[in-house]
């Protein structure tokens, strides 16, 4: 349990400390008249305000007003707040209090999923079914409830925006899940901290831009095609002739590509494809550092799971995240591993794991998809286990695909159309899709804020989105020869009209 002094004076120093005494007199102000909401929100604000430029510890009287904006958020039963204070407080803390501090997230995620009508036993049950108790002891597992929204199916992938200090009236931290989203449970082997993006969009191949070679592999495989009526009357003719009653069972389908982020949105889309309901796997670390399993399912559609066969009933989608991350439970005990207990415990639980991936891989009515960066090397041992295989290259988009991503941007973004489009196309060669992205937002946003400081619109400019583009392009490569050169002729070009203008007003 941490130690707390409420009545802890704010610290007076004029560097540091100053800044935060405001929130903190008024966070214990908004407790004290009983709004602990308000008043949980102001003790996080006090210590966003009061860190240190140089990354030093801040001072007591704001980590005093951290834990109390833990408690207030486990009083008020705020497991997604606690567990974003819990990111903060977690470098300052005891290794007890950071037990402590586990054992009552583990409580706020059960709590949440007994909302949702599961019991403690039934939860118990289905952790059982992925991995053993850490090292054998009681009270290791830890529950975490992962928030899966579902996205509009406009939606596409931009950098996450910066977390900023609650200001005293805020609804929340950043990242905290809003309203009516949908949980799902993820079993952790260490306590909860930052993770991954969990959001699954649900996305089909017309919502995506930049993939026409990749969606017309999958339609080879018959993915696609359930509304097309001459594709059914095909398949219903070759099950006459060939006197079976459906398609033969598909192969489990490993998405590769330059960025996981590519391959793991073209594998959330054909997930929208195959409209089943599905179980996603990723590889995670824990506080020790050892490598967990994290499964989820979306509470709205999930599959069914038989758990005394640890296998799927009916039909379902199994997904396998960043394959090249994960690590084969068949490796050598390390001397560091305390005579093998530790991996002795992790294999027990992968055993689960891997006879329930099996058997999806051996039934029909089940798909497995699973996604990897090509700079990343996925075990001999997965691929054995995923047998029969098929691998789906996404390359880098073709120009065609570029010109698509870049009339998609552009239709999102108004303030960039004013870029020549030809010349998008062929500085962003060899980029993955992400990428693009990710380079047309951040250009956007600094439009954005130059237009806030010059109090009137500013449009992207040309040398702006070059500039972005060339961050991701490696210095040698002739793409980034090409926009340095663009970069450096529109700046002359900027000069020699700064020149004449001066020139006319002289």
């Amino acid at each position: 349990m941490l130690e707390n002094d409420a009545n802890a004076s704010p610290s007076h120093n004029d560097e540091y400390g100053s800044p935060a005494d405001e929130y903190l007199s008024r966070a214990a102000q908004a407790c004290a008249a009983g709004n602990a909401v308000l008043g949980m929100h102001l003790y996080l604000a006090a210590f966003e305000r009061a860190q240190r430029p140089d990354g030093g510890v801040p001072d007591e009287a704001a980590l005093n007003g951290l834990k109390q904006a833990w408690s207030l958020a486990c009083s008020l039963k705020e497991r997604s707040i606690a567990e974003y204070v819990f990111e903060r407080l977690e470098p300052y803390l005891s290794s007890e209090e950071t037990v402590a501090c586990a054992e009552q997230l583990q409580d706020l995620a059960l709590d949440k999923l007994e909302e949702f009508g599961l019991s403690r036993e039934d939860l118990e049950d289905m952790t059982d079914l992925i991995s053993q108790d850490f090292l054998g002891l009681e009270g290791s597992r830890l529950m975490k409830v992962e928030h899966l929204t579902a996205p509009s199916a406009r939606h596409r992938p931009e950098p996450a925006p910066p977390s900023a200090a609650p200001e005293p009236a805020a609804a929340g931290p950043a990242g905290a899940p809003a309203e009516g989203e949908a949980p799902a449970v993820s079993e952790k082997g260490g306590a909860p901290g930052a993770s991954p993006s969990s959001t699954l969009e649900r996305i089909t191949y017309r919502d995506l831009a930049g993939y026409d070679q990749a969606v017309a592999i999958m339609r080879d495989f018959g993915v696609g095609m359930q509304a097309d009526a001459g594709f059914q009357e095909f398949v219903a003719q070759l099950n006459a002739r060939h006197g079976l009653d459906r398609m033969p069972a598909a192969d489990a389908l490993l998405f590769r590509s330059p960025a996981r982020e590519d391959a793991n949105r073209f594998m959330a889309a054909t997930l929208g494809e195959l409209g089943l309901p599905a179980l996603r796997m990723r590889m995670e670390e824990n506080l020790q550092g050892l490598p967990v399993l994290c499964v989820m399912a979306q509470a709205d559609r999930q599959p069914a799971l038989n758990a005394s066969k640890n296998a799927f009933e009916g039909a379902g989608v199994l997904l396998l995240e960043d394959l090249d991350l994960w690590v084969s439970p068949v490796t050598e005990p390390s001397p560091d591993d305390l005579g093998g207990l530790l991996l002795a415990s992790l294999s027990r639980g992968a055993r689960e794991a891997i006879s329930l991936i099996r058997s999806a891989v051996e039934n029909p009515d089940v798909f497995v998809l699973a996604s990897a960066s090509e700079a990343g090397e996925v075990d001999p041992f997965f691929y054995d286990l995923l047998e029969p295989l098929s691998v789906i290259d996404i390359d880098y988009p073709t120009a065609s695909e570029r010109a698509d991503i870049w009339m998609e941007i552009a239709r999102d973004h108004p303030s960039l159309r004013g870029v020549a489009q030809d010349d998008l196309v062929r500085y962003s060669a060899q980029m993955p899709r992400y990428d693009l992205y990710m380079a047309a937002r951040e250009a956007v946003e600094e439009a954005y804020k130059a237009s806030l400081v010059a109090r009137r619109y500013l449009p992207v400019t040309a040398g702006n989105l070059f500039d972005k583009l060339a961050a991701y392009q490696p210095l040698d490569s002739a793409e980034y020869r090409a926009l340095e050169d663009a970069v450096v002729k529109g700046f002359r070009e900027d000069l020699d009209h700064l020149e004449d203008l001066l020139k006319g007003e002289e």
